[in-house]
């Protein structure tokens, strides 16, 4: 059984997404995309940490931008659909044939906007270009509840993806075809349905630490306190580091820096 989803680029009609029912937001205006299907479908997620699914959709000029490798044209707009997944009696997800979670009830919207000067009201540390975020309630009113800061910062660290997260599913690059081997004597920890296995190893100095990326959903691992980090691990790509002093580190996911099940423990002795 596939229990990964891997989706191709489906295109649904219309090459824009059109910006209607402003709300207020504090000072600023928001907008829901009330349009966002006529977009491309171009990624679905199964957040296995929150049993629920998110369907992404953005513009076809974005995703031309992204194949050729240059920042999302100004006016993108970004839309996360967020369902439940359907779950069993026991609390536990329901998988299709291929092991892909099942939709349930519709959640939430995440929006992002590109618009030119749209982050200069943003302090350095949370401006994330020109990009605005915004979140909607499922019947698409805005929600003022959630602190689009905690968005804005986890966002933040990815610059060169154009602070886009899901900027490599948009280019159509999902799988790594030829990835690093494991180096010798490494210690191996597999990133599969939004977990780290296993969550705390122990190795010995200077040993070689290995990630391998099962997931569809890409990965980086930043660990703290030896200020080292992967490359953005696609699926099936592998990255490493060395850890050369004695002593317990933490590791989390750049990507996803508040999901507990990517977040592990190094202790290294001697």
């Amino acid at each position: 059984m596939n229990l990964l989803r891997y989706t191709a680029v489906t295109l649904v009609g219309g090459a824009a997404i059109s910006l209607v029912q402003r709300m207020e937001a504090g000072l600023e205006k928001s907008v829901f995309p009330a349009n966002y299907k006529s977009g491309v479908l171009y990624n679905v997620v199964d957040r296995e940490d929150r049993k629920e699914v998110h369907e992404q959709y953005t513009s076809r000029e974005a995703i031309e931008a992204a194949q050729a490798g240059k920042p999302l044209p100004s006016g993108t707009v970004i839309t996360s659909a967020n369902y439940k997944a359907l779950l069993d009696t026991q609390g536990n997800p329901i998988r299709d044939a291929k092991g892909n979670l099942q939709v349930g009830e519709l959640q939430r919207f995440n929006v992002m906007e590109k618009r030119p000067g749209a982050g200069a009201k943003y302090a350095d540390n949370l401006r994330n270009g020109d990009w605005e975020f915004s979140a909607f309630t499922a019947d698409r009113k805005f929600d003022a509840q959630t602190d689009i800061k905690i968005c804005m910062g986890c966002h933040k660290p990815h610059d060169e993806l154009d602070y886009v997260k899901t900027y490599f599913a948009m280019a159509g690059k999902r799988v790594e075809t030829n990835p690093a081997p494991v180096p010798p004597g490494a210690a191996v920890v597999t990133v599969v349905r939004f977990a780290v296995n296993p969550a705390r190893l122990t190795v010995q100095a200077g040993a070689p630490v290995t990630w391998i990326n099962i997931d569809d959903t890409p990965h980086q691992f930043f660990v703290e306190g030896a200020a080292l980090k992967t490359d953005y691990l696609l699926k099936g790509q592998t990255g490493t580091v060395v850890l050369k002093e004695p002593g317990v580190y933490r590791y989390r996911d750049t990507f996803y820096p508040a999901v507990e099940s990517l977040k592990g423990v190094f202790e290294v002795r001697k």
